[in-house]
């Protein structure tokens, strides 16, 4: 373990998944899928996406990744249909380096939504955060307006604990969040 992280955070080449869906890293092949996908009024509305977001956003996002995957302080997947690889949506990781907590976030293309996707990535990769790396606890922090993503992390068997009022600058301006969290064997 380094002072920054941990060392590279690995997953296994195939990714990691159930009989539905895989979460996998990204390839360039899926760019054009997360570009059409980041461009939905939902997901630039409730995340750090930025309003126009392009192929070059997605390349730096790309080598943003990898560092934090490298420096062992994040990873960021693809959300897949198990037997086409589809692009579904995205989720990620972010550790707290000595604090045994990451926070999880998420996004789910329009396509995607309505079918327990989100619900069963969320769960397979808290399971699998908690098996791989040194976290006792995952926070996963919603604008409180963003009905679907709570009752994602709800379903999920995630606690709500309350509202952390003016807690997170997104595009310039400070929000609420709604706190979510789940520790180590609560997971069902």
């Amino acid at each position: 373990m380094t002072g920054a992280g941990l060392d590279l955070i690995e997953i296994p080449v195939e990714g990691i998944s159930d009989d539905a869906i895989r979460l996998r890293l990204r390839t360039d092949a899926d760019n054009p899928a997360i570009v059409a996908a980041c461009r939905d009024p939902d997901i630039v509305r409730f995340t750090r996406v930025p309003d126009s977001y392009d192929e070059t956003t997605a390349a730096e996002w790309a080598a943003e990744s990898k560092r934090q995957r490298e420096s062992g302080t994040g990873i960021h997947l693809v959300v897949a249909d198990v037997h086409g690889d589809e692009l579904l949506g995205s989720i990620g990781l972010r550790v707290a380096p000595g604090e045994g907590r990451c926070d999880l976030g998420y996004w789910l293309a329009p396509q995607a939504r309505g079918r327990g996707v989100m619900t069963r990535a969320v769960l397979i990769l808290s399971r699998w955060a908690f098996e791989n790396l040194p976290v006792e606890r995952i926070e996963i922090t919603i604008e409180p307006e963003n009905g679907s993503s709570r009752a994602v992390a709800e379903r999920a068997g995630y606690t709500f604990e309350g509202v952390l009022r003016s807690h997170t600058v997104i595009k310039g301006t400070r929000r609420d969040m709604a706190m979510y969290s789940l520790l180590r064997g609560e997971l069902q």
